[in-house]
């Protein structure tokens, strides 16, 4: 789950390339559209040229230039006022996710066979980098509100749907985030250290799901996780209730159908293969983590 960031002028493994002429000023060109898009966020969603070459100290043209790229690209869209928003390319990409995306498929089936036993909320979770981030939500239960709602992202240390996700990654991935996350890591109380941090991901591993309520305090969320390929985790399964209609046997009942239901949907995940729209088969599966 290493970050994954273009090359940029002078960044270690930063090597001229051979095609077109191209070389690394262009990856930073793309590095820098990319991060245009980033400064978009609900607490700031509409910027100008003047505040855009404020927060990137740009020149003028290269920004028109980055803003207009993206403008014809329908990656951001001119409001009122010389400022833009996101744009509706998103909007495209968003149909396509919830037609296409495997998950997507598989397992509302499986959600809505869950829903009158859970009595409460599911959440399909997926992660990036270090964001977790909500897909799916149900919710039977109108007295659940739920934060995570889809597309917004959680911190990969907080939140059951996020820790059993952490727990279930590669160990070389768990010592390079201790290593470069201490502090995140023990304000989440998951160990002051390598050592105690390994321990409480054995520990979260063993027990198969996490129940936590660090998120909604009202609520509880028990996880359990989905691997795209055998070892592999890419996603985690939430089934949510209040505290108050979750004891501690409901909480290891739910636990124990968390991991049930998320093993099904592990299976259908591996045995999926994708189709074109005429429903000839692709040659090979779709990976949601790189």
């Amino acid at each position: 789950m290493d970050d994954i960031s273009l090359p940029v002028d002078g960044s270690p493994g930063s090597a001229p390339r051979t095609d077109s002429g191209a070389g690394p000023r262009a990856d930073t060109s793309i590095t820098r559209v990319f991060g245009i898009l980033d400064l978009f966020t609900p607490d700031t969603p509409v910027w100008t040229a003047d505040l855009l070459m404020e927060q990137l100290g740009l020149a003028r043209a290269t920004i028109y230039r980055y803003v207009r790229a993206l403008c014809d690209a329908g990656f951001l869209a001119a409001v009122s006022g010389a400022g833009y928003v996101l744009g509706p390319r998103f909007i495209e990409f968003d149909r396509s996710i919830r037609l296409a995306d495997p998950l997507l498929q598989i397992v509302p089936p499986v959600m809505a066979e869950l829903r009158d036993v859970v009595n409460g909320g599911q959440l399909l979770c997926a992660f990036y980098g270090l964001r977790v981030l909500s897909v799916l939500q149900d919710k039977t239960d109108p007295n659940i509100t739920m934060s995570m709602e889809r597309g917004r992202p959680f911190s990969l240390f907080t939140g059951s749907p996020s820790r059993v996700i952490l727990a279930h990654l590669p160990p070389y991935q768990l010592r390079n985030l201790a290593l470069n996350h201490q502090k995140e890591i023990a304000a989440a109380g998951l160990g002051e250290g390598w050592q105690a941090f390994r321990d409480n991901m054995r520990a979260i591993r063993r027990t198969g799901f996490v129940a936590a309520s660090d998120i909604d305090k009202a609520l509880i969320g028990i996880s359990a996780p989905i691997f795209q390929a055998p070892g592999a985790v890419s996603a985690s399964l939430c089934l949510v209730r209040t505290k108050e209609n979750a004891p501690p046997e409901q909480v290891a009942f739910l636990g124990e159908l968390a991991m049930k239901a998320a093993q099904r949907i592990s299976r259908e995940l591996q045995a999926f293969r994708p189709v074109r729209a005429d429903r000839t088969p692709l040659s090979a599966p779709v990976s949601r983590v790189r």
